[in-house]
C-alpha cells in the first residue's frame, strides 16, 4: 500500500526545526548573560529535542515524496530509526541531568533552613 505524502506535511517538523534553533540561540545568550551557568557541570542540550523529532519525521517523509526507490526509502528509515533511538536516549539524559538537578536543590534548600 503506498503512503501518500504531500508537501503541506512537512510545514509541522521543519517549524520544529527552525524553533528548535531558535530556542537554542536564545539558551546560548542567557547562558552567557549568566555567570552561574559556568557552575553546572554539564548541559542538557534539551533544545535540541525538538529539532532531532522534526529530522526524523523530514527524514522519512521526504524520501516518500521525492518517490525515492525502495533501497532508498530503506536507507532513509534506517536512518530515521537511528535518529529517533538518539532522541530517546536523548530525552532520558535531560530528564535525568534535570532530576539530579532538582534533587540537589530541594536538598540544598532542606539544609539551609533546618541549619538556622
Amino acid at each position: 500500500m503506498q503512503l501518500t505524502v504531500h508537501w503541506g506535511d512537512l510545514w509541522v517538523p521543519v517549524s520544529m526545526m527552525v524553533l528548535s534553533v531558535l530556542l537554542s540561540l536564545v539558551m546560548r545568550r542567557s547562558r552567557h548573560r549568566r555567570q552561574a551557568a559556568v557552575r553546572w557541570r554539564s548541559r542538557t542540550h534539551w533544545e535540541w529535542v525538538p529539532f532531532l523529532f522534526g529530522l526524523v519525521v523530514v527524514i522519512a517523509e521526504l524520501s516518500r515524496l521525492l518517490d525515492v526507490p525502495d533501497p532508498g526509502i530503506a536507507i532513509a528509515d534506517v536512518v530515521a530509526r537511528v535518529l529517533a533511538l538518539t532522541t530517546v536516549f536523548m530525552i532520558v539524559r535531560v530528564v535525568f541531568i534535570l532530576f539530579v538537578r532538582g534533587g540537589r536543590v530541594l536538598f540544598r534548600r532542606r539544609g539551609a533552613d533546618s541549619g538556622s
